[in-house]
């Protein structure tokens, strides 16, 4: 199941974005909560084994999958095997991959039973190679303060991912390995906000991040391990061990709960969640609940860099609700979140509570709303705890435990975040989406555009635009920020995506 529904557009919007995105039918159930409609995305296994219909998912981009069972739910097409994994929530990397095909509710699926891929019935592996090649184009604004000048900038951001998958009926392995070049027109004193560099959290070892023998250089190459690892299926149980995406939360873009390397909202490439290196048991609960375990291993397997955890998940009268319990370097998380309907908006709701050596709370709370098959909606607010009024202090900030080891990333204390994505065309989609900082009010706004001009080809631009107070020198020596998003040049970018 892919989510559940109190309105019928909401639910149609949802099958329909996951036809573009996996270029097969859905199904919509209807069935009775509270004596009311309630309708449930499904996507069949149509004689697939569920290990491998997993492996699509995650190489789609749904990370967080979970096995069910739907005995309960009645079907339209009662021959049709439904899928028993369910989706928290829709990938992150929505408009990155997206066929953009029109399609309406007319084209879901009551009746579709035929396979779609063939599995060998002795058990033998399918092999899958795919991946995609993507080159960014920067150019940033030229900034000046009292504190100091910087020219223009530009950038040359590459990736290559290659992803190997296999499985067999209750047995998979996945490897990505991703090389990426970056190149700037100079020599830059700290890190970019649209590019990420991994930095060993979370991985008990791993390969040189940086395959430049000169760190001054201004071309560099990274390389990135970001999944290797084995899955076992065992009746209702799942076991991942090694390198795997996990993720947790509800909320569209702040995540209260999620620990575990979220991305900064400015950076570009973020189709794919990064690997930490974990053991990982998530076992059936009830018709469409899951029980969700497992170690989190950082730097040596060393208990104060890596993490515990414990995730439960269940729908309850049409509501999704989860429940997170996260022990990392001798911090607690104590969390959790529901998912529902409110009329014809989607709403959503998380918090956070983190005790230990520095105690604070993150709430994220939000709705969303299909204006019509092309044109859809959100809004979100944000608490952050961690963070401080006094901008002047935001740097020290870098330093502290919530953003080392939290996931933390934001300065301010309460945030505001729109966003409006339109499908212009067949072939074109074009989105607007902002965060407000209201603690200092600064802003930043990006504004972007996708089209596919081939298959599995696209094209992007966007531009990122920031407002707010700049750097200052404080006592004529210290380094201090006006506001968390004043000091930021504005950006333009332009992309090419093929994937194979």
């Amino acid at each position: 199941m892919l989510g559940g529904f109190y309105d019928k557009v909401n639910a149609i919007a949802l099958a329909e974005h996951a036809v573009v995105l996996l270029q097969e039918q859905t199904e919509l159930s209807e069935s009775k909560f509270n004596g009311k409609p309630y309708y449930r995305v499904v996507l069949p296994l149509r004689g697939r084994s569920a290990m491998s219909l997993k492996q699509r998912l995650r190489v789609e981009g749904f990370e967080d999958v979970w096995s069910y069972s739907i005995a309960s739910v009645s079907m339209a097409a009662p021959t049709a095997q439904a899928l028993p994994v369910a989706l928290k929530q829709a990938p992150k990397q929505k408009s990155e991959k997206a066929k953009t095909a029109q399609i309406n509710s007319e084209s879901l699926s009551l009746n579709k039973t035929e396979p779609d891929i063939e599995v060998d019935a002795r058990g033998s592996p399918e092999i899958r190679l795919s991946g995609y090649v993507k080159t960014y184009a920067v150019a940033q604004d030229a900034l000046a303060s009292d504190a100091f000048k910087v020219d223009k900038i530009y950038q040359s951001q590459n990736s290559a991912r290659l992803m190997i998958e296999s499985s067999t009926d209750n047995f998979g392995v996945q490897v990505h390995y991703e090389l990426s070049p970056l190149s700037v027109s100079r020599t830059l004193g700290g890190g970019l906000s649209t590019y990420r560099i991994m930095d060993g959290n979370y991985r008990i070892s791993d390969l040189e991040s940086s395959l430049t023998d000169d760190p001054s250089s201004k071309t560099q190459v990274y390389q990135n391990l970001d999944r290797l690892n084995v899955q076992l299926q065992l009746d209702d149980i799942d076991i991942t061990l090694g390198r795997q995406a996990v993720a947790f939360g509800s909320a569209r873009f702040i995540n209260p709960i999620d620990v575990f390397l979220p991305f900064d909202l400015r950076t570009f490439n973020t189709e794919y969640r990064t690997g930490v290196d974990a053991i990982r048991v998530q076992k059936t609960w009830g018709d469409m609940g899951e029980i969700d375990a497992g170690l989190v291993l950082g730097a040596d397997a060393n208990p104060q860099s890596s993490a515990a955890f414990l995730q439960l998940r269940n729908s309850v009268g049409g509501r999704d609700f989860n429940f997170s319990f996260i022990e990392f370097a001798e911090q607690t998380l104590v969390g959790g979140g529901v998912q529902s309907d409110l009329g014809s908006l989607g709403f959503w709701f998380e918090a956070a509570h983190v005790a230990g050596e520095q105690n604070y709370m993150r709430v994220s709370s939000g709705v969303d709303y299909a204006f019509s098959e092309y044109v859809f909606g959100m809004m979100e607010y944000h608490f952050n705890g961690a963070g401080l009024k006094d901008p002047k202090r935001y740097l020290s900030l870098y330093q502290t435990l919530p953003y080392q080891q939290g996931g933390v990333f934001l300065l301010g204390r309460q945030y505001l975040i729109p966003g409006l994505t339109v499908q212009a065309s067949p072939l074109l989609s074009l989105s607007i989406q902002g965060i407000v900082n209201l603690t200092d009010d600064s802003s930043y706004t990006t504004v972007s555009a996708e089209y596919n001009i081939a298959e599995n080809f696209y094209v992007d631009v966007g531009l990122y635009v920031f407002s707010g107070q700049g750097l200052s020198l404080e006592g004529g020596q210290t380094l201090a920020l006006g506001s968390e998003y004043g000091g930021n040049p504005n950006t333009f970018y332009a992309s090419l995506r093929w994937y194979f």
